[in-house]
């Protein structure tokens, strides 16, 4: 059965987790983030992302190797600091930079959710506003309607859920509802556009029926710059569609759990 409802808030850290209802379970009622155990006893669904983030990146994890040699380079051992110490040492500087780098993106993703709403103000954080003006122009020439932002979907069928950012509808397109997913990227020379961003959409995509268009939208958070998009084809969702139910069958015999289909009372059919 699939199961799409009202955006919800998610939580900051921890797994993302969802109840067949599509009720985000992010943490418990003791404020602790919700674990595996948690989902067997409350018969919750695993995010998308957890899903597919059982797949090596290369080019994250050459990412993270060239971020670590030059961190070690530019802070060399201490006189008498030994090898833990200095572990320790690069290993926090890393965890400073990415949570610099994620807590950034994540400014600029909450800004563009007020957008969609109608709730965003320009005044509230002057550093992130250059990078979202673009975004506003784009969807004012791009967007014909909102449907909703931050839409969590649910599919119980196959056991997974997820929160998408957009579900829209473009102007002059021949299939224009469109559900979109943002991504920021540190574009450079040329933007990047990766197996997994298909992957994500080809399974919210299974949550509607009809299947609406899917679309990646890359902002830049090298500088302020035009947001790139890319529709992927049919074909390629159904490719993706095919990995990530793969994916999803390791996932769960991986950890031996499968949400049982019984539908919660309150459950509300897409």
């Amino acid at each position: 059965m699939i199961v799409v409802t009202p955006p919800k808030k998610k939580s900051s850290s921890g797994g993302h987790w969802y109840s067949t209802s599509g009720r985000p379970v992010h943490t418990q009622p003791d404020g602790k983030n919700t674990t595996l155990r948690h989902a067997r006893t409350q018969n919750l669904v695993p995010s998308v992302t957890a899903i597919i983030g059982q797949l090596e990146k290369p080019q994250l994890t050459k990412w993270k190797e060239n971020n670590c040699i030059a961190n070690a380079f530019n802070n060399p051992p201490r006189e008498g600091e030994e090898v833990r110490d200095y572990q320790n040492r690069i290993h926090q500087n890393l965890k400073d930079e990415q949570s610099e780098v994620l807590g950034f993106g994540t400014k600029i993703h909450k800004a563009i959710e007020d957008v969609n709403n109608g709730t965003f103000d320009s005044t509230k954080d002057p550093e992130i506003f250059p990078y979202v003006e673009p975004f506003i122009r784009w969807q004012m020439r791009r967007v014909k309607r909102v449907n909703e932002a931050e839409q969590t979907v649910v599919n119980v069928q196959y056991g997974y859920g997820g929160t998408l950012d957009l579900h829209c509808v473009l102007f002059n397109e021949k299939k224009p509802v469109t559900i979109i997913d943002y991504k920021t990227q540190n574009i450079k020379t040329k933007v990047k556009f990766y197996p997994e961003y298909a992957y994500q959409l080809a399974a919210y995509r299974k949550c509607f029926k009809p299947v609406p268009q899917c679309m990646s939208l890359v902002i830049n958070s090298n500088e302020p710059a035009e947001p790139i998009e890319k529709i992927w084809t049919p074909t390629e969702l159904q490719a993706s569609w095919r990995i990530f139910r793969g994916l999803c069958r390791i996932w769960q015999d991986k950890t031996n759990h499968r949400v049982k289909k019984e539908a919660d009372a309150n459950e509300t059919k897409a």
